[in-house]
């Protein structure tokens, strides 16, 4: 195979890098023998690695140059990819009781990996999955008075992975303020990128760029982004003037929204041409998709 092709087994390791995994008996035999004896002294760890992340990056030139977010809130991805770091090379050489027994149960077969999804509905959150405990350390990243780590039963967390567009816009409207839109107005990337989201500063982004949906929609070959287009609510509902013109002048959208007969053509011949495994198709429209967000930013 070339090497500007994927393969279905490289796409779904993708889709599921960040979602959660199924807990069975294996898991809470290991949870239970190895993790629940330590909960409140890995609690007192992971608080450590915490702290230490936050001397570290709190002051840095990432977080000075972004007004928009005071750190912590908003930061919980930088957060928890920083402590995860910590926490694998404590796993290299554990030095504490919890850190040997995490190292001990990932060693017989316990899941101990990142995850990303809606958290109770409200929000999206990165946290961990340790066998069946939700482990979150970036806690205080919507309401900062909330203690900064939460361990808990994965079963009580009220935490999902997200599987479909439907879900995703809904959060990303409570969650991030702003409005969805079905893209039917530029019907070369609804495949791939089937939602429009102005944002609450009024900038327009082609989103679900997030690999865990972006991923598991070409694992099934753009099932998702077609359900979506073609079953959700209000879906021929146009995008505000002053947006859908500045996609016509500066992405050559379409005046009208596609029809639903075309947009079926459309995903048919996606999947007739195998688009979900091409690299050098999938790239640029990717590359547009982010394209729009930096354009429109800049034009706000």
């Amino acid at each position: 195979m070339g090497a500007q092709e994927l393969t279905l087994e490289q796409i779904a390791a993708r889709a599921g890098e960040e979602a959660p995994v199924e807990i069975n008996f294996r898991q809470n035999k290991l949870s239970k023998t190895y993790l629940a004896p330590h909960i409140d002294a890995l609690r007192a760890d992971l608080q450590q690695m915490r702290t230490a992340f936050d001397n570290s990056y709190k002051n840095s030139a990432e977080v000075r140059n972004n007004p928009r977010r005071t750190y912590p809130k908003g930061y919980c991805l930088e957060i928890t990819k920083g402590v995860r770091d910590m926490l694998q090379n404590q796993m290299q050489n554990p030095t504490t009781p919890a850190m040997k027994a995490l190292h001990d149960f990932c060693a017989n077969g316990g899941i101990a990996k990142r995850v990303w999804g809606n958290l109770r509905n409200n929000y999206f959150q990165n946290a961990f999955q340790m066998g069946n405990l939700y482990v979150d350390v970036a806690n205080d990243t919507v309401n900062p008075s909330k203690p900064q780590i939460e361990i808990l039963p994965w079963a009580k967390s009220g935490f999902y992975g997200i599987r479909d567009y439907n879900m995703y816009g809904k959060l990303a409207e409570k969650y991030w303020g702003g409005q969805v839109y079905a893209n039917r107005c530029l019907p070369e990337l609804s495949v791939m990128f089937p939602i429009l989201f102005v944002n609450r500063y009024g900038e327009l982004e082609m989103h679900a760029n997030y690999q865990t949906l972006l991923y598991r929609n070409m694992e099934q070959n753009f099932k998702l982004s077609e359900l979506y287009l073609l079953n959700r609510k209000n879906r021929q509902q146009l995008l505000p003037e002053k947006y859908q013109v500045f996609l016509q002048e500066n992405f050559g959208a379409l005046v009208e929204p596609v029809g639903d007969n075309d947009l079926r053509a459309i995903f048919a011949n996606a999947r007739d041409t195998n688009l979900r495994f091409d690299i050098s198709r999938c790239q640029p429209l990717l590359d547009i998709a982010l394209e729009i967000g930096k354009k429109s930013k800049a034009q706000v």
